[in-house]
């Protein structure tokens, strides 16, 4: 997913819905940046101290993302 598309379906669902709605776009913004990329989100993520996605490449854990909607 290009940049430009992510902010777009940003502003669209801007007013509604909660963090986890812009979960899917975020998502598909990680997973299209480089080939191999998977980004799962946390079921658990809205727990404290649980991150809302895992992010991997090839089955080897790269790193945690935790987003916020201001």
């Amino acid at each position: 997913m290009e940049f430009k598309h992510y902010l777009q379906e940003l502003d669209k669902n801007l007013e509604k819905g909660s963090e986890r709605t812009h979960y899917p776009a975020l998502k598909n913004l990680i997973e299209g940046a480089m080939l191999g990329i998977n980004a799962n989100i946390e079921e658990t993520g809205n727990q404290a101290g649980i991150p809302d996605f895992k992010v991997r490449k090839n089955n080897n854990l790269l790193g945690y993302i935790e987003a916020k909607k201001n």
